[in-house]
C-alpha cells in the first residue's frame, strides 16, 4: 500500500472545487495526488499544469442507468480504467467527492479494498455518496447536520467544512461597509460581456462612484429565471436608488444581450457576462448576493461575509439546495425564496427593505460570517492519516 491519496469528483463545480482545494493543499504538503473525474476535471488539470492521471467518464444521469448497452459498456471500461490505476498504484486511501462520476471508480475501490472517504458538500448526502455509505471507512461532511445518513452509519461522520479556494477565504478577514453616499451622482456604467458582438458599444468611461453592487450568480451557466425576473424588479425603485446600484450579473450566453438591454431601460448600472475569471475581486467587492444554494457557493459566500438572498434550484436532487439554504435561513445568514415565490414584486419590496437597510445588511454579514468554515480543507485532509 502507497502513501498516494486518489480523489475522485463529478463534474460541476460544487463538486471540483472542493476537490480541487483537497489535491492542491496535499500537493502543497509533498503528498502524491492523483485527481480523477470527467472531462471537465481533464480540462481543470491542464490548466493548472498538474501532474498525474486523469481518469476519464462520463456524466452519468440516474435515468440512463436503464439505458442503451452501449451506455453500459461505457461503464464497464470505466471501472476497468479505474481498476487498472488503483492496482497500479494502490493508493492508501481514495477521497470521493460525489456526482455520478465517481460511481466506476468507487466500485473499483470496493474490489481492490481499497479504504473509501466520502466528502459530502450538501446538507443531505447525494445519490452515489449514500450508495457507497455502508462501504465508507469515513463520511466527511460539509454541515453540522448532514440528511440522509443511514443510523449505522453515523458512526463515521466527521465534520470538516466545505473546502473552499484559499483567496476566498482571505475575504473573511475584510470588514463587511457599505458605500458611502455622494453627492453627485454620474452616468452609469453600462457594459456587456466580451462574449456579445459589438459590445464595445456599451462601454464607458468607469465612473467615480461607490455603487451599491449586487452580484447575481446562477450556478453553472447562469439561471434562465434571473434573466428573465431580475431586472424588471428595479423597475419602480426611485432614481435616487438606482443611481446608487450597480448589477453584476452572470447569465447564459445567449441571454447576456437582452438581459443587458433590460437594465439599461432601467437606468440601472450593469455587468453582464456569461462567466466571470475574477470571482475573488468580485465578491469582495458586493454588498449583497443573489443566487442559487449550491453548497460551494454560499460556502463562498459565508467566507466574504456577504448578505444573500438564495433561490433553491426547485429540480435538484432530493432537494438538496433547499436544505443547504435554510441551514443559513435558520441561523439568520441568509434570505431563502423559493422559485415560486421569486416574482418581481417580491424582489422588489426586498431590494427596497435592504438597500436602505444597514443594520439589517451588517446583521446578516456577521451571521454568516460566523457560519464559515475557513480551516475546513485541512480539516479534510487531517481525516487521512
Amino acid at each position: 500500500m502507497s502513501e498516494s491519496i486518489f480523489i475522485v469528483s463529478g463534474g460541476t463545480g460544487g463538486h471540483i472545487i472542493p476537490a480541487r482545494c483537497l489535491a492542491d493543499y496535499l500537493s502543497s504538503q509533498n503528498r502524491q495526488v492523483f485527481f480523477f473525474g470527467d472531462e471537465r476535471i481533464g480540462i481543470y488539470c491542464k490548466q493548472e499544469g498538474r501532474q498525474g492521471d486523469l481518469f476519464q467518464s462520463r456524466i452519468i444521469k440516474a435515468s440512463q442507468f436503464k439505458k442503451t448497452p452501449g451506455f453500459l459498456l461505457k461503464i464497464c471500461l470505466g471501472f476497468c480504467q479505474s481498476l487498472y490505476f488503483l492496482l497500479k498504484f494502490r493508493p492508501r486511501f481514495l477521497v470521493a467527492f460525489g456526482g455520478y462520476a465517481t460511481f466506476p471508480m468507487l466500485v473499483a475501490a470496493l474490489v481492490t479494498h481499497t479504504k473509501i472517504i466520502l466528502h459530502e458538500q450538501n446538507a443531505h448526502l447525494g445519490k452515489v455518496n449514500r450508495l457507497f455509505a455502508r462501504f465508507a471507512y469515513k463520511i466527511v461532511t460539509s454541515f453540522p447536520q448532514t440528511s440522509g445518513i443511514a443510523s449505522q452509519d453515523l458512526t463515521k461522520i466527521t465534520f470538516a467544512g466545505n473546502p473552499i479556494r484559499p483567496e476566498i477565504a482571505r475575504l473573511h478577514e475584510l470588514s463587511y461597509d457599505l458605500p458611502k453616499h455622494q453627492e453627485e451622482t454620474p452616468l452609469p456604467n453600462n457594459r456587456m460581456g466580451y462574449d456579445v458582438l459589438l459590445n464595445s458599444d456599451f462601454y464607458q468611461e468607469e465612473p467615480k462612484q461607490n455603487f451599491f453592487k449586487i452580484l447575481v450568480i446562477g450556478g453553472s451557466g447562469g439561471a434562465r429565471i434571473f434573466s428573465e425576473t431580475l431586472p424588471k424588479a428595479f423597475f419602480n425603485l426611485s432614481e435616487i436608488v438606482k443611481e446608487r446600484i450597480q448589477v453584476i450579473q452572470q447569465c447564459r450566453a445567449e441571454l447576456v444581450a437582452t438581459t443587458f438591454e433590460q437594465y439599461k431601460s432601467f437606468n440601472i448600472s450593469v455587468v453582464i457576462d456569461s462567466f466571470f475569471e475574477d470571482m475573488p475581486d468580485l465578491l469582495r467587492d458586493v454588498h449583497l448576493v443573489i443566487a442559487r444554494s449550491g453548497s460551494s457557493s454560499i460556502a463562498e459566500f459565508c467566507a466574504a461575509k456577504k448578505p444573500m438572498i438564495l433561490i433553491p434550484f426547485a429540480a435538484a436532487a432530493d432537494n438538496h439546495q433547499e436544505k443547504n439554504a435554510h441551514y443559513l435561513e435558520s441561523h439568520g445568514a441568509a434570505i431563502v425564496l423559493r422559485e415560486t415565490d421569486f416574482t418581481i414584486s417580491k424582489i422588489n419590496e426586498l431590494l427596497k427593505d435592504l438597500i436602505e437597510n444597514e443594520v439589517k445588511l451588517k446583521k446578516l454579514s456577521d451571521n454568516a460570517g460566523k457560519l464559515a468554515v475557513l480551516d475546513a480543507t485541512q480539516n479534510l485532509a487531517g481525516v487521512l492519516k
